[in-house]
C-alpha cells in the first residue's frame, strides 16, 4: 500500500524504552492524528518517519513502510534523497525552520533544486509560484521575494508549508504545524492541511490540541507513556474516550489541569462574595437616593448640595476673596 504503514516503532534511550511498538496506518488523501501529553512520544514518532530520532536514541521497528518503499534501513545517504521527495515535515515554528538570511522563493525552490535537478530557469519560478498559490498564499510573487522577518506568523506557516509540498511528496508530517499561532490563524492553517489531505497526500498530524484533531483528522491515535492507549474515527473516540486519560481530560473543553488552577478555584470561591457584595452596593445607594441623609437636600430632580453645605462653601469662597 502507498501512504504509511508502521509496524512495531520502537524508541529507546539511556533510560529505557520511550516508545513501545507503535502501529499505525495513513492512507493517501487521509489525515491521521498521534495526540497525547507532553512526553507521550509522539513527536518523536513523527521523526522516526523521517529517519530524524535525535542523537543518543536509538530506534527500529517489524515494518515501516512509506509510499511503498521499505523505509526501515534505509542509510542515511538514502534517507537524504528520500526526505522532501517522498515525505516531508512541517515544524511548529517557522521562524526557526526557515532560513532568515534567504527569500522565501529560495526557501520553496530548494526541494526542487534537490531532488529535480532537470527542473531549471522559469520552471523553478513556476514551481515556486504553484506551490505559493496552493497553500493560498497572497501575492504570491512579491511574498517570494521577502525574507521571513517580513511576514505574519501565519503568512510564515503558509510559506513553510509550500516548501514542504514544492517536491510534491506523497506523505507529509505535521509536527505541532498550528501551536505557535493565534486562534484566527490557526484555524485558517488547519483548513489549508485538511486541503492538502483531500488533495491525495497522507498527511500525518502531531498535537496535544484535540479541538485541532478534530477539525482536521480523519482517525486519531492516542499515545500515553510511549503506548498507544486508543485509536480510531476522531468523532467515536473524542465522544467516547475509553482509556486515555488525555482524552477524558481534554473532553468537555477545560482540561484537568485548568480546573485545579487556583485562579480556577479561586474564581469559584469568591464569586458568590463578589456577588453579595455587588447586592449591598446596590441596596445602599437606592436607600441613599430615597432618603438622603440631612447634610443633602432634594432639588432640581437629584440629590444636591444642602443649605449648611452652600453656606460653607460660599464661606471660604469669601475667605479667599
Amino acid at each position: 500500500m502507498s501512504g504509511v504503514r508502521v509496524r512495531g516503532l520502537r524508541i529507546g534511550g539511556p533510560e529505557g524504552a520511550i516508545v513501545r511498538h507503535l502501529d499505525f496506518d495513513v492512507s493517501p488523501g487521509e489525515c491521521v492524528a498521534i495526540v497525547g501529553e507532553s512526553g507521550a512520544g509522539k513527536s518523536l514518532s513523527a521523526r522516526a518517519l523521517l529517519g530524524l530520532v535525535p542523537d543518543g536514541l536509538s530506534w527500529s521497528a517489524d515494518e515501516l513502510e512509506i509510499d511503498g518503499t521499505a523505509a526501515r534501513s534505509l542509510t542515511e545517504r538514502q534517507w537524504r534523497t528520500f526526505r522532501g521527495r517522498r515525505i516531508a515535515l512541517v515544524s511548529q515554528d517557522a521562524l526557526v525552520s526557515l532560513d532568515p538570511l534567504r527569500r522565501i522563493g529560495a526557501e520553496v525552490a530548494e526541494p526542487v533544486r534537490i531532488h529535480e535537478p532537470s527542473v531549471r530557469g522559469e520552471a523553478v519560478a513556476a514551481r515556486v509560484r504553484d506551490s505559493l498559490e496552493r497553500v493560498s498564499m497572497p501575492e504570491p510573487d512579491e511574498r517570494a521575494r521577502q525574507y521571513p522577518h517580513e511576514l505574519s506568523g501565519g503568512l510564515r506557516q503558509r510559506a513553510l508549508i509550500a516548501s514542504a509540498l514544492s517536491a510534491r511528496p506523497t506523505v507529509l508530517v505535521a509536527d505541532e504545524p498550528t501551536t505557535a499561532l493565534d486562534a484566527t490563524v490557526q484555524a485558517r492553517v488547519l483548513e489549508l492541511i485538511r486541503r492538502i489531505a483531500d488533495d491525495g497526500v497522507a498527511v500525518v498530524f502531531i498535537s496535544h490540541d484535540l479541538g485541532a484533531v478534530a477539525r482536521v483528522a480523519d482517525r486519531v491515535v492516542v499515545m500515553q507513556e510511549g503506548r498507544v492507549v486508543e485509536t480510531g474515527v476522531t468523532a467515536e473516540v473524542l465522544a467516547s474516550p475509553s482509556r486515555s486519560r488525555h482524552a477524558r481530560a481534554r473532553r468537555g473543553g477545560v482540561s484537568r489541569a485548568a480546573r485545579a488552577h487556583p485562579a480556577h478555584r479561586r474564581s469559584a470561591v469568591h464569586r458568590p462574595r463578589r456577588d453579595q457584595a455587588l447586592r449591598r452596593t446596590g441596596r445602599r445607594r437606592r436607600r441613599l437616593v430615597r432618603d438622603p441623609p440631612r447634610s443633602y437636600s432634594r432639588g432640581g430632580g437629584g440629590v444636591g448640595i444642602g443649605q449648611d453645605d452652600a453656606r460653607s462653601s460660599r464661606g471660604r469662597r469669601d475667605h479667599r476673596g
